[in-house]
């Protein structure tokens, strides 16, 4: 009896001593890749989190066409436009609520990752003991609403209407407390504005492209910078004339005599 508890205390203190070493390796050299594995996966679950929720919430409760205000000029065409600010504020309001119910929800379901994962092979980012990562919304979440614009066309531009919205949280692992930034975009409406349409233009070629093309006139494109040389739209070398004469230098005996 009396050795069985020697082997049991022996047992016991191996495993101490082993647990508290084990500790101090994932203490010194995982925590932190494993934090930066907790900000990437964390940040990745709001991010899909807060992207589902309130594009769900805002397209059903929102009135897209009351959204921009389009200012037309004497000849009933489009000369520009803006928010309505009403729907802009119902918008960010509904958006603010979502995103921090959404966050209050997401920091009761517990994250848990490997300590495999955290040594970067992908033999053995599975296994190992799971770590638990959790998270806490920190301050208030900023929204924003804004617009872009890109060339859609000849006489057209496309303009986006989206959500920008930032969110601090708190990402907690054991023994850490890391603060991380989720921000996202949410597109929620696209508006084509089209204008006039020409009779032709011309291309980055200087070939005439639309339906009067045949009756434009060529252009010529200069094909360097100080050459002299250009190049007209039907493929022919035309030389430009200098008029300006050229004036000979002045000798050594006119040089004296000044």
């Amino acid at each position: 009896m009396r050795k069985l508890k020697i082997w049991a205390v022996i047992i016991v203190l191996t495993l101490l001593i082993g647990g508290i070493q084990s500790f101090i390796y994932v203490d010194r050299h995982l925590r932190e890749p494993l934090t930066k594995v907790a900000q990437l996966r964390i940040k990745q679950v709001a991010t899909q989190a807060i992207n589902k929720a309130t594009t769900e919430q805002v397209a059903s409760q929102s009135e897209f066409e009351k959204l921009v205000d389009w200012k037309m000029n004497s000849n009933g065409k489009v000369s520009g436009f803006m928010l309505n600010y009403n729907e802009h504020t119902k918008i960010r309001a509904q958006t603010i609520e979502t995103v921090q119910s959404t966050l209050e929800h997401l920091k009761e379901i517990p994250e848990h990752i490997p300590i495999g994962n955290a040594l970067g092979s992908p033999l053995i980012a599975s296994y190992g003991p799971r770590v638990p990562v959790k998270f806490e919304p920190v301050g208030a979440v900023k929204v924003d609403l804004s617009t872009r614009q890109q060339n859609a066309g000849i006489n057209m531009i496309l303009i986006e209407v989206y959500i920008h919205i930032v969110a601090e949280v708190a990402i907690i692992i054991p023994f850490e407390t890391e603060p991380q930034m989720v921000e996202t975009e949410i597109p929620i409406s696209y508006l084509l504005v089209v204008g006039d349409v020409p009779m032709y233009y011309y291309d980055n070629k200087g070939n005439p492209v639309g339906s009067s093309a045949p009756g434009a006139p060529n252009i010529a494109l200069p094909l360097s910078k100080g050459s002299g040389v250009t190049q007209p739209s039907d493929g022919s070398m035309l030389e430009e004339q200098l008029d300006a004469p050229v004036l000979p230098a002045p000798s050594a005996e006119n040089e004296s005599e000044h």
